[in-house]
């Protein structure tokens, strides 16, 4: 029946299914149709190739086939210095699978080499050129025969033995490159190589240790159309710094200002002055996730700057005082519409009501929110639901006390919020079965479903609920009865839903 399909709708459908790798290889063994429409899709993505059943056989799978794939020159030079390359099956390759990728991950190719040339029995010298050969190669293969490469991943810092960029068929693979993520300990030549071929970078992604990297710098400021820019830094213990290290990178990232939506910075160092944040006057999306004092540190600097287009703000790590969060989000000109707090605070309970009030007044189109309770005061949660009419999702975090759920859910209950459907509670919290029955069946006379989310992880207060065989019973009937969309135990509190 499904050979019947057309191949666009085929195509259309395995699209919406690029990232559920184990059907998709299922598709590869229905029929022809479905083999040849699949195996683009899977070979789009580098990371694909690792999901599926991935074990030693795999990898040697892998590995042959993308020896199959190579060149005859490539494949000389290799045999010229004794590296044998077996046919994955035996009959000829029905694919010319490297021209399919999209995505390419230097850490995905060098994984695959290092575990497939890892049991042969070499010399450790020989075996170390084994692999830069391959790597050489495949790299090469990838470049001439991708006529585009959409995102590249050289964050590893091992990946300067392959200078891509400087390969035959970069100036064509890399033209049209979106994403790209690095770190600033690559040679600022690979940079400069890399400023004058690819000018429309959207994302940039900075990992590893802070070092100034006046190619990098170059490369950022080339770019015409980048959006977002993300930096997660180590330090060592040696190089602890009070300055922010990269003023290069700072400055080019200020000639983007008008560009950049989205900023994201983590770890354990800031790269570059919170002036070059304030910079950013179209920002929509603010992440921080720093260990130490770090995000207080930035939003005291950022205390008379106003976002007025700013979306979403996360924060992870150590919390910064949620009276200084709530001072940046009465500078947001009522455009916010997610706050997700994932970080690790016990706040006081005074600062928890004011930051309540500030968000129910100051974010009027709020879908999205963490936020706290104590001493079974839902007074405030009631005030948010009703201010911010277009609430979807709600995290309520507790204090070092038990939270009553019964009245929570009660309150929930006789709410006529029409878009609330999500409610995730964290810490401590007892809520009876009745309670959660009664709320149930109010919204199944309203005909409306719901999600329920309770964190269980270790970043919270000793959690958490008991759930007993009562509760699982009337979960598992709300579930049939379909006015439960969702429960989840979850033991990795990130804030989103």
């Amino acid at each position: 029946m499904g050979s019947r399909l057309p191949a666009d709708c085929l195509r259309e459908i395995f699209e919406f299914l690029q990232d559920d790798t184990k059907s998709l290889h299922s598709f590869l063994l229905v029929n022809r149709l479905w083999c040849e429409t699949t195996v683009p899709i899977l070979w789009r993505n580098t990371k694909n190739w690792l999901l599926s059943k991935f074990n030693d056989k795999s990898t040697q799978i892998l590995f042959t086939t993308l020896l199959s794939c190579l060149p005859e020159d490539s494949k000389k030079l290799l045999s010229d210095n004794g590296i044998i390359i077996p046919s994955p099956t035996a009959q000829p390759l029905l694919f010319e699978y490297a021209a399919f990728c999209r995505r390419l991950s230097y850490n995905d190719i060098n994984y695959i080499i290092e575990v497939a040339i890892g049991d042969r029995r070499l010399s450790n010298s020989r075996k170390l050129y084994s692999k830069h050969l391959i790597k050489q190669e495949v790299f090469r293969m990838f470049l001439t025969r991708c006529s585009t490469i959409e995102f590249l991943d050289i964050s590893d810092r091992s990946n300067t033995d392959v200078p891509l960029p400087y390969f035959t068929g970069a100036e064509t693979s890399f033209l049209h490159l979106c994403e790209l993520r690095c770190n600033t300990e690559i040679p600022p030549s690979i940079f400069y190589r890399m400023a004058q071929i690819c000018r429309n970078i959207e994302t940039l992604f900075i990992g590893y240790y802070p070092i100034d990297n006046e190619g990098l710098a170059t490369l950022i400021e080339v770019q015409k159309k980048l959006k977002n820019f993300e930096c997660q830094s180590q330090i060592r213990n040696t190089d602890r710094t009070e300055k922010p290290p990269c003023k290069n990178i700072a400055s080019a990232l200020a000639t983007c200002s008008n560009k950049l939506i989205n900023l994201a910075f983590g770890g354990d160092i800031i790269i570059i002055p919170s002036s070059t944040i304030a910079e950013i006057v179209n920002l929509q999306v603010l992440r921080l996730d720093f260990s130490r004092n770090l995000n207080e540190e930035i939003l005291e600097s950022l205390e008379f700057t106003a976002f007025p287009n700013l979306k979403v703000l996360k924060m992870g790590g150590i919390l910064a005082p949620l009276i200084m969060l709530g001072r940046l989000i009465r500078r947001t000109r009522n455009n916010l519409e997610n706050i997700s707090l994932y970080g690790w605070a016990t706040p006081e309970t005074k600062p928890i009501g004011t930051f309540n009030r500030v968000v129910a007044r100051c974010a009027p189109k709020l879908k999205y929110l963490t936020t706290w309770c104590y001493e079974n005061n839902f007074t405030d949660i009631e005030l948010i639901l009703n201010s911010c009419e277009q609430l979807e999702g709600l995290t309520i975090r507790s204090l070092d006390n038990q939270l009553n759920g019964d009245i929570l859910l009660r309150m929930l209950g006789n709410l006529n919020n029409e878009t609330f459907s999500k409610l995730r509670i964290a810490g401590l919290w007892a809520f009876t079965p009745e309670g959660l029955k009664n709320f149930f069946e109010k919204r199944k006379k309203k005909n409306k479903s719901f999600s329920l989310y309770i964190c269980d992880c270790y970043d919270e207060v000793d959690s958490c609920i008991e759930i007993t065989k009562s509760h699982e019973k009337i979960i598992e009937k709300c579930k049939a009865d379909g006015v439960l969309k969702n429960f989840k135990i979850e033991y990795d509190f990130t804030g989103d839903f």
